[in-house]
């Protein structure tokens, strides 16, 4: 019996004959597939006529022969070439969906909110298609990239109504979500940045808030942002996105728009992850090919690592803070779970009372249900999440797992860990890589014992470890910036360069958001006026509209509690109404302020004058905090406290003289505390006056001429390199919710990229190396 001859490709492949050619024809009953001798690629040639199926004489031979071969035995059956059934075709791909988001009419052409337009309209003239038919309440083009079918969309309903568009489109085609691109326009990314992701929320884009609406609230499809900066000063928003670009941001944009056709087309062909490393961390299709066919850079899929890689991936970025825990998915645009990273407690005998008290007076309280963290260490009860510390128990102490922004109780942190897992998330760790985020100074013991509890008590499958203002750096599509991180325990100052965190360059300082809190709750006592915990009273209504303030009788509660009910409303407080000055705060310029007004929960009404000025400026002067009543057991610390423009200085001059322009030309705040109004301008303004100013000048310039051994040319290269010389911008997102969450959103679009997944410190390597691996895997 003579094999079957193949084609050279499909021998390749390595398969069991038998399957070669199920591959391309399948063989009737009476005819065996050993027999048949012809390359598959004749056979399939001639089986199908004008309509489709075998013309009549191809079907007469077929049966003629057929019937001839099934009388005769094995040995004597004859070579023949006949035709063969081909195989069915493939179903019909599904086309992908690109929509740009923009207005219609002349009015809005070449302005800052069309990009999604003019991107779509770039891509159009490139492949060839034509935008020119009207369908679906849009400009409507059909074609293929590569073998790809692709539709193109610019709807014309306006901004506001680009849904009805989109959804309709959806609906006729059944386009799968994740075959939707959209395209539009983002204040809250540098100009000219691109930014890729898989999924999320609108980020108050009215566009994408009318296409989330239309498809049924999912969020579940991907979108390209474009960065087209802030608007300068004081300008309406309104009045930017609406403004054309100059020639020089027209320049620019061009180049953008290249590479979002490039992105595109990688994501077409090569799938979302390659396109994404490829837009958002800025690499070239060289770097990403050559990383691909790097044997150390890419292990085979055998490997632990290579199991999270693709789609698929559902990592759970952590970012435990010393404010709040944030928690969340990989991939979206904001952590799911957000809650205070403190714990309350309950010790001994007291335990046992509170669950007896708990019991009789809560049993239906929200308490009792499965959100709530509560597990008995020895003697000890702790309570996790926002809902268990709201209510309050007697003999509670507020407790915080982290000083000096290291982590001084891994029995709390454990307790929060499992709270935002089992209690949020609703996910079994096993299940899930984790991405946690670290501060920049946590020292290696710190790191291994974070790694031997996520290993040994959670088994999840995968680690990876990534410092805070990496994370923030790679929020924003930057490799190097310098990361002011203004937290609720401290203010970091951190250069990144490349991707890595510069530690001797790295400054701290303990003024934070709690900080400030603290100054604006003993200043408000000095003044009279007293902060009544939620819990401590009840209110009344007498008659209609008006209420009457009861107290409550509550001598048990301990004063850590009764400080943790009081920061929150104040911390409120501050956040609402508090700004940072234009200048530097005195009394007597801000003596006549007009007020503001805050309503207490219960029932006061405080007019705030020069305080809301004079508790933010405590950032850039930090001897106010001595004319604070109240604050006096800080005074020893003040005065080795910088403000924060000295600070950055600091940080920027004990790097390298060849990345201080660049790290000066890319300051990012970062942080709860950061969102504070003015902050951005204040910083900005401070550091270009302190680096103009004629003593520095003066003192740089006798450094450099004090230079011995120095060239005429060596000395003018390190003038131009001085601080004096930089070019000073502070960038800031728009949005408090990225400010607030850049860590987190950093880490989440960091482990959702393909090329990621070979970073993860595996469990395999976990039992193989120990948690010193660690410092290897995630350095």
């Amino acid at each position: 019996m003579k094999a079957a001859v193949f084609p050279s490709k499909i021998a390749n492949l390595g398969l069991p004959s038998g399957h070669r050619c199920a591959l391309f024809f399948r063989s009737p009953p009476a005819l065996s597939s050993s027999f048949l001798t012809t390359p598959c690629r004749k056979l399939t040639r001639g089986i199908r006529g004008s309509g489709g199926f075998m013309s009549q004489s191809s079907s007469q031979l077929y049966s003629s022969l057929s019937n001839s071969i099934s009388s005769q035995s094995d040995s004597e059956l004859p070579q023949v070439q006949l035709p063969s059934p081909k195989p069915k075709s493939p179903p019909p791909q599904l086309p992908w969906l690109i929509v740009g988001l923009g207005n219609p009419g002349k009015k809005y052409q070449g302005t800052r909110h069309n990009v999604g337009f003019e991107m779509v309209d770039a891509l159009a003239e490139a492949e060839g298609i034509s935008m020119n038919t009207v369908n679906f309440k849009a400009l409507f083009g059909k074609g293929v990239i590569g073998n790809i079918p692709i539709m193109l969309a610019k709807p014309q309903t306006f901004m506001n109504a680009s849904g009805e568009s989109v959804g309709q489109i959806v609906s006729f085609y059944k386009i799968p979500l994740k075959q939707v691109l959209v395209i539009y326009d983002d204040l809250d990314l540098p100009f000219g940045k691109l930014r890729l992701l898989p999924k999320g929320g609108h980020g108050g884009h009215n566009g994408m808030r009318s296409i989330i609406d239309r498809l049924k609230g999912s969020r579940d499809f991907p979108r390209l942002r474009i960065g087209i900066g802030r608007p300068p000063g004081k300008m309406d928003t309104a009045n930017y996105v609406l403004r054309q670009f100059n020639k020089q941001e027209q320049e620019e944009l061009d180049y953008t728009f290249q590479t979002g056709l490039e992105a595109i087309r990688i994501m077409l062909l090569e799938g979302f992850n390659k396109s994404a490393t490829f837009v958002n961390t800025q690499k070239s299709m060289q770097q990403l090919n050559s990383r691909e066919h790097s044997p150390c850079l890419n292990p085979p899929t055998s490997s632990p690592a290579a199991m999270y890689g693709g789609d698929e991936v559902s990592a759970i970025v952590v970012d435990l803070g010393s404010h709040t825990c944030k928690a969340g998915y990989a991939g979206e645009d904001a952590p799911k779970a957000v809650f205070p990273s403190v714990v309350g407690a309950v010790d001994g005998i007291e335990a046992m009372e509170v669950d007896a008290d708990s019991a009789k007076n809560n049993s239906n309280s929200e308490d009792s249900k499965t959100n709530e963290s509560e597990k008995e260490k020895g003697k000890r009860k702790l309570y996790v999440g926002s809902q268990a510390l709201n209510y309050r128990r007697d003999h509670m102490e507020i407790l915080s797992p982290i000083k000096d922004g290291i982590v001084s109780d891994w029995d709390l942190v454990d307790n929060i860990w499992e709270h935002a897992f089992r209690g949020c998330l609703m996910i079994d760790p096993k299940e899930h890589p984790m991405l946690l985020a670290e501060p920049p100074l946590n020292t290696q013991q710190q790191r291994e014992k974070a790694a031997e509890l996520m290993f040994e008590k959670y088994k999840v499958p995968a680690l990876f470890m990534a410092k805070n203002p990496v994370l923030t750096s790679f929020a924003t599509g930057r490799a190097t910036s310098l990361v002011v991180d203004c937290g609720g325990g401290s203010t970091t100052i951190s250069p990144v360069h490349e991707g890595y965190v510069l530690q001797k360059a790295v400054v701290s300082a303990p003024i934070g958001g709690e900080f400030l809190t603290d100054c604006l709750l003993k200043s408000l006592e000095s003044k009279g006026i007293k902060i009544r915990p939620r819990y401590s009273f009840k209110r009344k209504e007498v008659r209609p509209g008006e209420f009457q303030v009861e107290d409550v009788g509550v001598p048990d509660t301990t004063e850590s509690y009764k400080l943790f009910c009081q920061r929150m409303i104040v911390g409120d407080i501050k956040d609402s109404i508090c700004r940072v000055p234009d200048t530097p705060y005195d009394d007597k310029s801000y003596a006549n302020i007009p007020t503001t007004s805050y309503e207490l929960p219960d029932g006061q009404t405080l007019e705030i004058g020069a305080d809301r000025f004079k508790i933010p400026d405590v950032m850039f002067n930090p001897s106010i905090v001595q004319t604070i009543p109240g604050m006096e057991k800080y005074g020893d610390m003040i005065p080795t406290v910088r403000g924060l423009p000295h600070m950055v200085m600091e940080s920027i001059n004990k790097c390298d003289v060849d990345i201080r322009r660049e790290l000066y030309s890319s300051i990012l705040l970062a942080g709860g505390t950061s969102s504070m109004q003015q902050l951005k301008e204040r910083l900005e303004k401070d550091l270009i006056e302190v680096l103009c100013s004629p003593s520095l000048f003066c003192a740089r310039l006798l450094t450099f001429l004090d230079f011995e051994n120095g060239s005429s040319s060596a000395l003018f290269r390190s003038f131009q390199e001085s601080p004096h010389s930089a070019r000073v911008k502070v960038l800031a997102s728009g949005n408090t919710t990225e400010r607030r969450f850049s860590v987190w959103i950093g880490g989440s679009i960091l482990a959702s990229l393909g090329s990621f997944q070979q970073m993860w410190f595996s469990k395999s390597e976990y039992e193989e190396h120990g948690a010193s691996y660690i410092q290897r895997k995630c350095p």
